[in-house]
């Protein structure tokens, strides 16, 4: 019985405790895969900068627009205004080392793509395609969100005109509180 009750003491221990693993190394580094089949674009890679475009960040500040310059070859149609659609998807990574659904209030869901960070029109072929993300826009839903934790994210893009959709994911860190640092002399 004495033993029964150590084993089950044990995994309501372990069931209960915070989970300290941290996804696919995102700390250190954007973490990033296609979500799609590919058939309309393919993803070579993802890679984040500061608003101006010019230098590299990580962890990514939701304080400030941010560019994610992409790799891609696409291989549809040419995409433009107004029927180039952006959706984004959110995930935060859970006490219990899972994702969960931060819900978007349908604020970041079938917006016009090129009037929200994607430079029209997207033509044909291989590109370096810089995609702006500017959350400074969402209070709401920035409000939500922990300091200093790993998010998942979905982009999904979608043609009215031709129904060619892409799909990139990424597992990114997101400073919500952008800290100015003050050196005293």
């Amino acid at each position: 019985m004495l033993r029964q009750l150590i084993i089950a003491s044990g995994l309501v221990a372990f069931a209960s405790a915070a989970c300290s693993q941290i996804p696919n190394n995102t700390d250190k580094a954007m973490h990033w895969w296609q979500c799609d089949s590919g058939a309309s674009a393919t993803f070579y890679n993802a890679t984040p900068y500061d608003q101006t475009g010019n230098n590299y960040e990580y962890p990514i500040h939701l304080s400030k627009p941010i560019v994610v310059k992409t790799d891609l070859d696409n291989h549809g149609h040419v995409y433009s205004d107004p029927n180039l659609l952006s959706t984004v998807n959110l995930w935060s990574w859970s006490d219990q080392c899972t994702w969960s659904s931060v819900p978007t209030l349908g604020l970041l869901k079938n917006l016009n793509a090129c009037e929200n960070g994607v430079p029209c029109p997207v033509k044909t072929g291989r590109q370096i395609l810089p995609v702006t993300l500017d959350f400074t826009k969402y209070n709401a839903i920035i409000k939500m969100l922990k300091d200093n934790e790993p998010y998942q994210l979905e982009y999904i893009l979608n043609d009215k005109t031709s129904g060619d959709s892409s799909c990139l994911m990424s597992q990114v860190n997101f400073f919500i509180i952008f800290q100015n640092l003050c050196i005293l002399i």
